[in-house]
């Protein structure tokens, strides 16, 4: 009995320890937040508003929430949901001020912090643990990620969770239970719904499971195959509902960024060590240094006393799988991750965790060769890594922003001036020009739907194309004066049009830290704005019937629109005008067209079809309303339906599109014979659409 209490006192004082640690840590990050903190940016912003839209949608803000399912994942059209839930909650418990939002950001880090603790006492005990937690506690890295409303702290927590219990569950020796199988699905499905970049770690983790399992039994690869269509199953509803954004957005992020950004291609020799320099700063030079000499020592003795009984898996551990299962995740995610063509220094924050691992592992060495030759304990060295962080860049961004005042935000300033001119209810859409850290449309749509809020900011002047609407039809707009941050030439171009025009007066100018100001601009009462866009959309569905034509019209202004007047309010005029028009009259045509692309726009396609249907029978011999409802059906996952559409339309009306959709979607749902077809079909289709955009051009 006394030795049983022994233990369980050891086990409390580790808990403590480990608690501890964290608050230490809490503490120095709220030191950051309420006293250094400055003005979230893009991202920041972008995923502040994110957080902010799901709490409102879950009514934990108050309000009375989305109607439906479907609503709650319109929320969320690029990114998993999960990340934003949860934020979410922690805006409604401690407040909307980016500085009280952060507060979720405490939460991931103990979140991560006792997982490393769990994981470090099942892979070498308590003292191993312990290095494993300062380590992440004191990194640089992950300081500044505690210190920046990003995405990669909760991503990096959950992903420690899913690799420790999915690996708990994998080893043959203390694993195989269903409970272990239940934690290792709910981690892996967590994964999954909060970044996409956790498929870096999920795709070769459940590949080494997958080859294990042909050497397993009957009940593990049955327990495989559940996980795997558990987590399949739970993050079908997301992608479902959003997969065109989905892959459009990842494209997007991942080539396109990459190409604008000037990433070396990924095969090249600065990409594939890409990653190598940045780890010093990670981890800061005193941890890197006693972490990574440790593992050399650890190397150089095992080379030693080396002979042919041994295997290079049993350098560090005896018991290997669970440091075969950390070896095989850090070199498969390095790997995939130096692979992605979208280059940045926190988008190796998936390795972040096994790298902690490894770092401690050689604490651990250089803890058990002083203490056999020097008899030294190791409890000096659990001060490295404290000792470390106060030598590392992280201290100095505190020194530099001493002098910066306390969480001055030019953009709420602004935003309390737009919100006094409001009347009670009203929505705004307040135009940003400049595109800085300070400034910038994602943080001004934040403060402005702060303490519920409801203005948006839209930035506008990428193309030439957009001058004349702003003119005629916004209302506020923020201008910079001095550096104008990322912006084009046309944004300058379309900011003298504001300053030489008489349709606007200057409200106030604002300082910047830099040289120059911001400065907000409201129309002027003797410029009436009139947007009666909701006539014009009802005259631009109409156009829907002429094919890409129309599209194209289509597109180009809903997307100026969409900047000018981010509420969508146009669309509730439209839905209420052609519902009642519709009840009197269910043949009326111009009404299905408006209903058919408020459907569309508000990614309903299933609701979409029901209108094409009736187009297809109200217009028997044009071929666009069947198009529609081949290209709804496919956004629908109905492949089977829509080569039916496409098939049957195109007998009746012979079409480039239609063959080609009809071809396509056939093959998606296995018909591979006709692949000929689709080679021929395809092209054609592209190129018939081209050479009719071109004309309507010239």
């Amino acid at each position: 009995m006394p030795f049983q209490k022994n233990i369980n006192h050891s086990k409390y004082i580790f808990w403590i320890s480990i608690l501890l640690i964290w608050i230490i840590s809490t503490f120095a990050d709220r030191i950051w937040w309420n006293f250094y903190s400055n003005t979230p940016s893009w991202d920041q912003a972008d995923y502040l508003n994110s957080a902010l839209d799901h709490a409102r949608a879950l009514s934990l803000l108050g309000g009375n929430g989305v109607s439906d399912f479907s609503s709650l994942l319109d929320k969320s059209p690029k990114i998993p949901p999960l990340a934003s839930i949860i934020n979410g909650a922690f805006i409604a418990f401690a407040g909307d001020a980016p500085h009280e939002a952060a507060w979720s950001l405490s939460f991931w880090n103990g979140f991560l912090i006792f997982n490393i603790a769990s994981w470090g006492l099942y892979l070498r005990g308590k003292k191993f643990a312990l290095f494993s937690v300062l380590i992440s506690a004191f990194s640089p890295f992950l300081f500044h990620l505690r210190t920046d409303y990003v995405l990669e702290l909760p991503l990096i927590s959950a992903i420690t969770f899913y690799l420790f219990h999915l690996g708990r569950w994998s080893d043959k020796t203390i694993g195989g239970k269903w409970i272990q199988l239940i934690i290792a699905t709910f981690a892996c499905t967590s994964s999954l719904l909060i970044k996409q970049s956790s498929l870096l770690v999920v795709i070769p983790s459940l590949f080494f499971i997958f080859i294990l399992s042909f050497k397993r039994d009957t009940k593990f690869r049955l327990q495989f195959l559940c996980l795997f269509f558990i987590c399949f199953l739970a993050i079908l509803p997301w992608f479902y509902h959003n997969w065109i954004m989905i892959l459009s957005g990842t494209y997007r992020a991942v080539f396109e960024s990459a190409k604008i950004e000037g990433d070396p291609s990924v095969l090249a020799f600065k990409s594939i060590f890409w990653y190598f320099p940045y780890l010093d700063n990670q981890f800061g030079s005193i941890i890197f240094f006693f972490g990574l000499s440790g593992i050399i020592l650890a190397f150089l003795t095992y080379v030693r006393s080396f002979n042919a009984g041994k295997r290079l898996v049993d350098i560090f551990n005896k018991n290997n799988y669970k440091w075969v299962w950390v070896y095989f995740n850090l070199i498969t995610c390095w790997t995939f991750t130096t692979l992605i063509p979208n280059k940045d220094e926190r988008y190796i924050a998936c390795t972040i965790p096994l790298i902690i691992l490894l770092l401690a592992l050689g604490f651990t060495k250089w803890s058990d060769w002083l203490d056999t030759y020097f008899k030294f304990k190791y409890y000096f060295l659990l001060f490295i890594p404290p000792i470390s962080f106060l030598f590392s860049n992280s201290i100095n961004r505190f020194n530099t922003l001493e002098k910066i005042p306390s969480k001055y935000y030019p953009v709420k300033d602004i935003i309390s001036i737009v919100k006094s001119d409001q009347t009670f209810d009203e929505k705004e859409t307040v135009i940003v020009v400049p595109s800085t850290p300070d400034i910038n449309q994602h943080n001004v749509s934040y403060f402005g739907r702060m303490q519920g809020g409801d203005i948006l900011g839209r930035q506008l002047g990428q193309s030439l194309l957009h001058i004349e609407p702003v003119l005629k039809y916004s209302n506020w707009i923020i201008l910079a004066e001095g550096d104008q941050g990322s912006v084009s030439s046309n944004s300058i171009a379309l900011d003298k049009a504001i300053r030489d025009s008489s349709l606007f007066i200057k409200v106030r100018e604002f300082p910047r830290e830099k040289d120059g100001s911001y400065s907000l601009w409201k129309r002027s009462s003797s410029s009436i704005k009139q947007n009666d866009f909701h006539n014009r959309f009802v005259e631009l569905a109409n156009g829907m019937e002429q094919g890409p034509l129309g599209i194209k019209l289509i597109f180009d202004e809903i997307e100026i629109e969409h900047m000018l007047d981010g509420h969508f309010k146009y669309q509730n005029i439209v839905k209420n005008k052609a519902l009642s028009q519709i009840s009197l009259d269910p043949k009326n045509v111009e009404s299905l067209w408006s209903l058919s692309l408020l459907k569309i726009l508000s990614n309903r396609p299933s609701e979409a079809d029901i209108y094409l249907r009736n187009l297809e029978i109200l217009l028997p011999n044009n071929p666009w309303p069947s198009a529609y409802r081949t290209i709804v059906n496919i956004a629908s996952w109905n492949p089977w339906k829509a080569s039916l559409i496409a098939d049957r339309a195109y007998r009746k009306n012979p079409n480039y599109l239609l063959k080609s959709l009809g071809d396509t979607t056939a093959l998606s749902r296995g018909a591979f014979w006709r692949l000929k077809s689709a080679s021929n079909s395809v092209p054609n289709a592209i190129k018939s659409i081209d050479e009719a955009l071109k004309t309507k051009e010239k």
